[in-house]
């Protein structure tokens, strides 16, 4: 009878550590374009740019409420090492469809989604450039979206 009751309290043990094991995803090369302003300049006339964007494969984890996303190009550039970076969001909004964050500095704003059912990822960047006398300068603004698949 101890064996079995043993045997029980092993099991539910094992079952509770493999439930709270963390989502990883490791994802294609995203696709995606930016906005740039055009040749005239004016604020209206903008240009979508596709973005080259092969030697970036992005990763996902998710922990709960945790959202890790790992982002920048694996594949060294000539002369130049990888550049990976990684962004850990401890309390990313949570819905049954999606998990997603938002990283705000001075010049950057960024929001991260991941979408459970497509296990896709999409990023929005957007970016004010530098301090300039002219009112009329343009942010930049991306659109990505990766398709991912669990690891």
């Amino acid at each position: 009878m101890w064996r079995s009751v043993g045997c029980i309290l092993l099991l539910l043990a094992t079952t509770g550590v493999a439930l709270a094991e963390p989502s990883r995803f490791t994802c294609d090369a995203p696709r995606g374009k930016r906005v740039e302003p055009g040749a005239s300049g004016k604020g209206g006339d903008v240009q979508w740019i596709d973005d080259d964007l092969d030697a970036v494969r992005p990763a996902v984890v998710i922990d709960g409420e945790t959202f890790t996303v790992t982002w920048g190009t694996t594949v060294p550039a000539e002369g130049k090492g990888a550049k990976l970076t990684t962004y850990v969001f401890a309390a990313a909004h949570r819905t049954a469809a999606s998990i997603f964050a938002t990283r705000v500095d001075e010049t950057t704003a960024e929001i991260f989604r991941f979408y459970f059912g497509s296990k896709s990822l999409y990023k929005l960047t957007s970016r004010l450039g530098d301090p300039s006398p002219d009112s009329k300068a343009m942010p930049l603004v991306a659109t990505y979206l990766a398709t991912c698949r669990a690891q």
